[in-house]
């Protein structure tokens, strides 16, 4: 979980939550770029980043029960963080690319 402590951050600053850290679920998959929903990467940004790609997911559900998931794509070799993803409730809410 590489970036939990992130996670916990962004949500303290930018969304005001504070956020324990074993109330984070976690999970790491590998996705060829054809099993990537549009919703998650928009086509624009999925054609700038290596196939497959490897995912961190970190996920919290909040006392009003908001469903918070944050997912970072990673350099396989260095772990790199090369595209951030924000959705809550299903909606994505924010993106940031982070290669050209």
């Amino acid at each position: 979980m590489m970036y939990l402590d992130c996670f916990v951050g962004t949500m303290k600053s930018t969304f005001g939550i504070d956020v324990k850290k074993d109330d984070i679920g976690y999970e790491a998959y590998d996705f060829f770029h054809e099993e990537v929903d549009d919703l998650l990467i928009p086509a624009e940004h999925l054609e700038k980043l290596p196939d497959p790609l490897l995912i961190e997911a970190l996920s919290y559900v909040d006392d009003v029960g908001y469903e918070w998931i944050a997912c970072y794509v990673l350099d396989k070799k260095t772990k790199k963080k090369l595209y951030e993803v924000w959705i809550r409730n299903g909606e994505q809410i924010s993106c940031e690319m982070y290669v050209d």
